[in-house]
């Protein structure tokens, strides 16, 4: 997967690299250089944020068009074309920040891999040699496999001259002179359950480096949750509640089984994305805007429902005022009226109580 975002690691790696030549610290240059991608990384966050509120104001729409053509797909297909138009909507919206996201984070993952190939620029030649004289000094299967050349930093300390002997004084002096810590603490060191030969105090500290890598993604999906609404599919919640503990739960797995180093960005990425996400939802809160979003649907549903009303108002105010049609005299009561004052003209009142015996 590295290798297929190698290119983003190299533009990334030569960012990283200018960084350190400033400060001199890899430590400092890691938060400096998560920072930054992280700021450059703001308007993927913003759309994603206009993503879930869209989704989020779809999902009724869309259960409503399920529920009434549901057993005809081709119906049901046009009528979801249809509200995607007149939504201005479009499905992809929300997998696009995503799938954007997946090239910078290997990116960012190659750089901080691969220290010798983008903060010390060795050759791929100079730095197999590296690799192989590391593997040798520390034994064979004791280099990460995650990153050999993490390992290889750490060998160098304790091995130079192997290094001088097979690279040179100039390139094993640069990796001797890299400062790869963190306010002193060395970033080649992995995180294990047991000392294994570490100080008590430099253990601790590694062992926080994956619990709060863990415990960070869980806040952060917490808070995802909390500000974005529930769906109306059963599927969909509990997807999301599964996620809330998966983050967590490989945050703290991978930062456990890397060095320092790379736990450590991992960690920085979570709390800037945890701060990120904070400042988003307090400006646009998903929650809120589906919310006000529903309120003025509603709103306009009762405007116009006043206004049908109003019209059939109108409409029965102006029948009463205007004036009456005459009668046709070809109608049939108009003819039977005829016949009736013929009738009175020619017999008069005598007439009456006959009829009403013939009625009877």
């Amino acid at each position: 997967m590295l290798k297929l975002f190698a290119p983003f690691g190299t533009l990334f790696g030569w960012l990283m690299y200018y960084i350190n030549e400033l400060t001199h610290n890899y430590g400092i240059t890691l938060i400096l250089f998560t920072v930054l991608i992280k700021i450059l990384m703001i308007p993927l966050g913003v759309r994603q944020q206009k993503s879930i509120i869209a989704n989020a104001r779809m999902t009724p729409k869309m259960n409503a068009l399920q529920k009434m053509y549901g057993n005809n797909r081709e119906r049901y297909s046009e009528e979801l074309q249809k509200l995607y138009k007149e939504e201005k909507f479009s499905p992809m919206s929300s997998c696009l920040p995503t799938l954007l996201m997946f090239p910078v984070l290997f990116g960012m993952l190659d750089v901080i891999y691969y220290p010798l190939k983008h903060m010390l620029r060795m050759t791929a030649e100079e730095r197999a040699v590296a690799v192989s004289v590391a593997e040798q000094v520390l034994g064979a299967g004791n280099l990460n496999r995650y990153s050999s050349e993490i390992s290889t930093l750490n060998a160098v300390k304790v091995n130079p001259q192997a290094f001088i002997s097979a690279l040179g004084e100039d390139v094993a002096g640069k990796m001797l002179s890299f400062d790869f810590t963190m306010f002193g603490l060395p970033l080649g060191e992995q995180p294990s359950l047991t000392p294994q030969g570490k100080s008590v105090g430099l253990w601790l500290v590694l062992l926080l480096i994956p619990l709060l890598s863990g415990i960070s993604a869980f806040v952060m999906g917490k808070l995802s949750m909390k500000n974005t609404p529930q769906s109306d599919n059963p599927g969909a919640n509990t997807m999301s509640k599964s996620m809330l503990y998966m983050m967590p739960l490989m945050s703290l797995w991978i930062s456990f089984i890397v060095p320092a180093g790379v736990g450590i960005y991992w960690l920085l990425s979570n709390v800037i994305s945890l701060v990120q996400q904070m400042v988003l939802n307090k400006v646009m809160n998903p929650a809120e805007a589906i919310a006000k979003a529903n309120a003025e649907a509603e709103a306009q549903k009762e405007r116009e429902r006043q206004e049908k009303l109003e019209a059939k108002k109108r409409a029965r105010e102006e029948r009463k005022a205007s004036p009456q049609p005459a009668a046709d005299p070809d109608s049939d009561n108009s003819k039977i009226a005829a016949a009736r004052r013929r009738m009175l003209e020619k017999y008069g009142d005598e007439s009456q109580p006959d009829r009403a015996d013939a009625e009877k």
